[in-house]
């Protein structure tokens, strides 16, 4: 057994030098951040070669931040006046173990050469000997690693060593222990940080068995990749022939397609030469025919010119012959003269009916323009003065009646003196028409300013202020300036009504009115008033200010003694203002109220609620207007709101109307009237004489007419008949001629196109049918093919238009379109076969089949039988190999784990814990059920067949290639990244014998009840969960430390540390883990609270404290005087 006997720290965090002595059974206890952790820390990396900072504090704080660079230089907290950093030091952890099979200790270790600018160096050191007594300490300082190395080569030579990588010295350690697996350094980890177990089958198969080696499936590979090779080359030669074979079939409906094309083609062109031969046959017939008829109809002609020439010469003498008649001359000068005096006549009349138009129309308007002002439509007379122009309009409208039906007759009845009044009566009129407008446009103007300035007030009065009339307000502005800037900004200047208030709301009219515009008067301080009085003298100068003025305060108070009548106007008034005061008093003290008119003539002055004053012995009403406009109060703005929002509505009423008016007025006013002095002069004095002349006109028709009637016209009624009857016999002659010359020009050309065109045209076209025939077909295919069925076709469709339209373009096209698909489809099958299988340089687009043809006889005949002789052996080949390198070495590793956990249960059966005995269970794995089952099967023994049994191939021969698939890249060709992947994942999980296994731990109490871990893993308590974890590391350790082996080899190292061991088990679950240390022989450092010493001590062989002074560690054997210590 080699045992750790001490251990040595220098320069550690807060351990300065420390040096630990241990025996079998070691607990290392002290209160919490005393340093039990760092010194634990400082064990790891000597014992596992790391120093790395993921395996510090790992049991204390999952989270840790400790890092190796502060426990060298002790700068975790800044505070520590004993920090290391920025100096240059040597720090030490040294592990010395004693051999009681050879008697001889060891030493091993790391030394850390750290330097002032935050640099250090380190290197693993081991000896074969004791830790020296000076410690590594001469001169009192620790040796850096030069001297160590030194020291080493002086005192021990070659059983010395300092080594170069951790790997080396990791190696070395191992073979000092006398170890032999890199399992050690894991579960040196796993107990340090004591996590209970949350996977039991990884735990079990990693750190419980020995890890058998994986069989070596690189060759088997090889052969299953060859075997499978075979076999996709005996596939493709397959896919080969399928292909070439699919495109023989495609070639053979391809050029059934293609026949059928020619013979449709074949029968429509010969169809369509028949019809060309029956075709010009025809038109040789017409031109036979039209010969003949040109010849008949030229002889017809030229007897119909000779009859023409006939009648024409006797027409002439007829015509002679009347004309030299008297009567005939008579006729005809009357004619014309009563053609040349109705002309005048219809010309005048027109004339005439149209002047009697206009006037009618002109009447019409201005009538109805007059009698809507007559009837006040539209109309604002009570605006402004309409009566001139209703005057007029009346004038005007009786002179209009007058010509209101005005006709043509009417200019030989009416005299000029009516127009001519009618004309002055319009101009009279249209004169007071322009005035009216003008007064309405500028009525409706006034109107329209004055609504605007009542909106304006109205927004004023809704914003709180009053509607002064701008020339107060301007006045009150400038006088108010002038006197801050002679008195400062305290001299105010206020209009009086602003500073009253009524407080009788009944006589705020009567006051209104009584004060009339003296409610506008300004009111200044006394001592101001010279100075206002000057400013409103120049102002008047410059607007108008009637109305306005400046109340004299100072005078009024010295002249008037202001006495207030309670029953005054001034009574009801109130003011804060003593300004306002003294000259309300002053106006109303002595205006008496009266309720009834009879009590007015008791008092010098009064007045009544309606408005009613009596004053200098005389009473009269106030104004109305005064008494509404109210500006004084609270209430006046209210009140002049009511008082001007009536009158908006009443004042847009009113200006609708004019507006109206004025519209009406306008459209006639830019009206010119028709009937004016020149019209009357010109137009109606020239209208009455063209009556006049109709007259005269009319007389002169009607002695024409009797003229006319006087003339004897038998003679000229005869031989007029005679002329007409040969004129219509010389029509009827033209129109034969006519017609004649026609029906010539239509054979003529109808003779010329048959010749030049139809016959010319159809000649060619049947010769091009026999040349297409003669070009596309062969003799021989014309004979033996294409006229036998052209035959039949005719016999069964009768004609050769319908054979031509049953085989036509769209019969053809999709015979074409038919044997183009076939020949795409053939194309690309040819083409995907070149692509497919290179190199092959067939054409794909060739007219023949040869190339391929052969192939296919080639590959049926010769190829593929080659192919599946190959396959067979090489499939025997991969399968043998698979049975003796896969199969066996699988079986061969089951069987030694299973034989491990065999003798592993056996040593457990000897360690009880407690009442409790723990059993490993290994059982196939259901996930992998079939695959344990095929590699466990007896039939894989060579005398019972082995792999190529008939019955064991039945069994798993689809299984064996569903694991070739996954172990074995499918071809040569490069994998991408992520099929690698997967590969490699599968030939890690399937060469590795845990995966058919499932482990676990069970568990049998006193009473015989069995439980497996896996079931109760998450449903125990903490101390519950640690027992299984503690009886599987221990039994773990037991293992890799051979603690049962009696001979040399089994000589090795049984150290095991627990860091913050037992927090969760009870005392005698506790007591029971301690026995069963030493029933192992096992060697143990068991970092635990001081809350478990009552538990431990006992069973302990050295108990140490850890003790902490401020910035300094160390750890002491325990006594009862530090006990104390411990305790504060």
């Amino acid at each position: 057994m080699k045992k750790l006997t001490k251990t040595l720290l220098i320069n550690w965090l807060y351990y300065e030098k420390e040096l630990v002595s241990f025996d079998t059974i070691n607990f290392l206890t002290g209160k919490t951040a005393s340093g039990k952790t760092t010194f634990i820390d400082a064990l790891q990396i000597v014992l596992l070669g790391e120093l790395s900072g993921r395996n510090f504090n790992k049991a204390a704080n999952e989270s840790s931040e400790r890092t190796l660079r502060g426990y060298l230089r002790a700068n975790m907290d800044n505070n520590n006046p004993y920090s290391r950093k920025g100096r240059s030091f040597e720090s030490y952890i040294a592990c010395e173990f004693s051999d009681d099979f050879s008697g001889k200790p060891f030493t091993i270790g790391v030394v850390f050469d750290c330097y002032n600018d935050g640099g250090e160096r380190h290197q693993f050191f081991s000896y074969d000997g004791p830790i020296p007594d000076n410690c590594f300490i001469e001169n009192r300082k620790p040796m850096d690693i030069s001297e160590l190395r030194t020291y080493i080569k002086t005192n021990y030579k070659s059983r010395g060593e300092m080594y170069d990588s951790n790997k080396k010295y990791k190696s070395a350690i191992a073979a000092k222990w006398n170890i032999h697996t890199d399992q050690i350094f894991g579960m040196l980890k796993k107990a340090v940080s004591f996590r209970p177990i949350v996977d039991i089958q990884r735990f079990i198969t990693e750190n419980v068995c020995d890890l058998p080696d994986r069989p070596d499936i690189t060759a088997m590979q090889q052969n299953i990749q060859d075997y499978k090779h075979q076999e996709r080359l005996a596939q493709r030669q397959e896919e080969k022939q399928s292909a070439l074979q699919n495109i023989k079939e495609l070639y053979l409906r391809s050029e059934r397609a293609l026949n059928q094309v020619r013979i449709h083609q074949y029968l429509f062109i010969r169809a369509g030469k028949q019809i060309e031969e029956s075709v010009v046959q025809k038109l040789e017939n017409e031109r036979r025919d039209k010969t003949k008829l040109s010849v008949e109809l030229k002889a017809r002609y030229e007897a119909l010119e000779g009859e023409i020439n006939d009648l024409n010469k006797r027409l002439e003498q007829l015509i002679s012959d009347r004309a030299n008649s008297d009567v005939f001359r008579e006729r005809e000068r009357l004619e014309q003269q009563k053609v040349l005096l109705e002309s005048e006549h219809r010309r005048l009349s027109g004339e005439l009916k149209n002047a009697a138009q206009d006037l009618r129309l002109e009447a019409f308007q201005w009538l109805g323009f007059c009698s809507k002002l007559s009837s006040g439509e539209n109309t604002v007379d009570h605006a402004f003065d309409m009566s001139h122009l209703t005057a007029c309009s009346e004038r005007l409208q009786v002179q209009l009646k007058k010509v209101e039906q005005f006709s043509p007759e009417d200019f030989g009845r009416i005299e000029l003196s009516v127009f001519e009044a009618l004309q002055q009566a319009m101009r009279a009129f249209k004169n007071q028409l322009d005035e009216s407008y003008y007064n309405a446009d500028k009525l409706l103007s006034e109107k329209k300013q004055e609504y605007d300035s009542n909106s304006a007030a109205i927004a004023k009065l809704h914003k709180g202020f009053k509607d002064y009339d701008k020339r107060l307000l301007r006045l009150r502005q400038t006088i108010e300036e002038e006197l801050c800037k002679r008195f400062g900004q305290g001299a105010r200047i206020h209009i009086l009504a602003d500073l009253l208030e009524i407080l009788d709301e009944t006589w705020q009219g009567a006051i209104e009115g009584y004060l009339n515009t003296q409610k506008f008067y300004l009111l200044v301080e006394p001592a101001h008033y010279q100075a206002a009085l000057h400013v409103l003298n120049d102002a008047k100068r410059r607007e108008d200010l009637h109305g306005y003025g400046l109340v004299d305060i100072g005078k009024l108070r010295e002249n008037e003694k202001l006495r207030q009548n309670p029953n005054s106007l001034a009574a009801v008034v109130e003011t804060k203002n003593p300004l306002a005061r003294s000259y309300i008093d002053y106006l109303l003290g002595r205006v008496v109220r009266c309720m009834e008119v009879s009590e007015l003539r008791k008092y010098r002055t009064a007045v009544t609620p309606e408005g009613m004053l009596y004053q200098g012995y005389v009473a009269r009403p106030l104004s109305r207007v005064l008494m509404n406009d109210a500006y004084i109060g609270k209430l006046a703005i209210k009140k002049r709101l009511e008082r001007l929002e009536l009158a908006q509505q009443t004042l847009s009423e009113t200006i609708k109307m004019i507006q109206s008016t004025r519209d009406l007025l306008s459209k006639h006013k830019e009206k010119e009237p028709l009937i004016t002095e020149r019209y009357v002069q010109t137009i109606i004095r020239d209208s009455i004489e063209k009556f006049s002349r109709t007259e005269a006109l009319s007389v002169q028709l009607t002695d024409l007419s009797k003229a006319y009637d006087a003339l004897d016209l038998t003679w000229l009624a005869k031989i007029s008949d005679v002329i007409e009857s040969v004129r219509k016999d010389l029509k009827s002659k033209l129109g034969e001629k006519e017609q004649c010359s026609n029906q010539r020009e239509l054979c003529k050309n109808r003779l010329h196109e048959l010749e030049y065109k139809d016959l010319s045209d159809h000649y060619q076209a049947l010769q091009k049918k026999e040349d297409e025939l003669g070009d596309l077909f062969s003799p021989e295919y014309t004979e033996k093919i294409g006229e036998p069925r052209y035959q039949e076709e005719l016999q069964r469709l009768k004609t050769a238009n319908s054979i031509f339209n049953n085989f036509g373009h769209s019969r053809q096209e999709q015979s074409k379109k038919e044997y183009d698909e076939s020949r795409k489809k053939l194309v690309y099958a040819r083409r995907d076969y070149v692509n497919s299988y290179p190199p092959c340089r067939f054409v794909p687009d060739a007219m023949g089949n040869d190339e391929f043809a052969a192939e296919l006889q080639r590959l049926s005949e010769s190829e593929l039988p080659k192919y599946k002789e190959k396959i067979q052996k090489a499939r025997e080949s991969a399968f043998e190999q698979f049975q003796n390198d896969f199969l066996a070495k699988l079986k061969t590793n089951i069987d030694t784990v299973q034989a491990q956990v065999r003798d592993l249960n056996r040593a457990l059966q000897k360690a009880q814990f407690g009442t409790d005995s723990y059993r490993f269970i290994i059982t196939r794995h259901p996930d992998y059920a079939e695959y344990y089952d095929m590699i466990m099967d007896p039939d894989l023994m060579e005398e019972s067949g082995g792999l190529f049994s008939f019955s064991f191939i039945n069994r798993y021969g689809a299984l064996i290639e569903t694991l070739f698939s996954r172990i074995v890249s499918s071809d040569d060709s490069q994998l991408n990244e992520r099929k690698q992947s997967e590969l490699q994942a599968n030939i890690q999980r399937y060469t590795d014998y845990r995966t058919y296994l499932h482990f676990d731990l069970e568990t049998t109490d006193q009473n015989g009840n069995v439980q497996l871990l896996s079931k109760t893993l998450n449903t125990k308590s903490g101390g519950e969960t640690q027992t299984p974890f503690y009886i599987a590391i221990l039994a773990s350790f037991a293992q890799i430390y051979r603690v049962n082996d009696a001979s040399s080899f089994g000589n090795t190292m049984r150290l095991i540390i627990f860091d913050e061991a037992f927090n969760k088990m009870d005392s005698e679950r506790i007591v029971e883990s301690i026995r069963l240390l030493r029933k192992m022989k096992l060697q143990v450092v068991i970092c635990t609270p001081p809350d478990k010493l009552p538990d431990i001590m006992p069973e302990a062989d050295r108990t140490l404290l850890v003790l902490k002074d401020g910035y300094r560690m160390q750890i002491l054997p325990w006594s009862k005087d530090l006990e104390a210590m411990l305790d504060e």
